[in-house]
């Protein structure tokens, strides 16, 4: 006859396609694609911005730059292991609410993870394209 499907609350698969879907941003999967993600902290003595690059990147593929408040962080080289070389150039650009002009400005990269850190007191003279260090 007519018989009514009971929600069952504790089914595991349904349970786990709902946080896949809710978990997955479909804007941030495409933003993945065609630039990378960064991350800012801020400690007592510094600023530490992160940027995930990919264990392909090389510090050589990295040119950082420094505009009054901006940071910007380019990868402007190729990718190793890629077929399409023209299409890896990306770009950010941070903007900070003080001017960085003066700050000392330290870059890392290490397993694909660039670190910048901004140092918050100190004058240092003015330097527009920024070093970068491997650990």
């Amino acid at each position: 006859m007519n018989e009514k499907k009971k929600a069952n609350p504790m089914n595991i698969n349904g349970i786990e396609e709902w946080m896949t879907q809710f978990f997955i941003d479909p804007f941030t999967s495409l933003l993945d694609e065609t630039t990378f993600r960064i991350d800012l902290f801020e400690t007592n003595d510094e600023y530490i911005i992160e940027a995930e690059l990919g264990e392909n990147i090389v510090k050589e593929d990295i040119h950082i730059e420094v505009k009054r408040e901006k940071l910007i962080i380019s990868i402007i080289g190729n990718r190793k292991n890629t077929q399409v070389e023209d299409e890896n150039k990306c770009s950010r650009s941070i903007t900070l609410p003080f001017s960085i002009d003066n700050k000392k400005v330290v870059a890392n990269l290490l397993n694909g993870i660039l670190e910048v850190k901004i140092t918050k007191k100190g004058y240092h003279p003015i330097k527009q394209t920024i070093q970068i260090s491997s650990l």
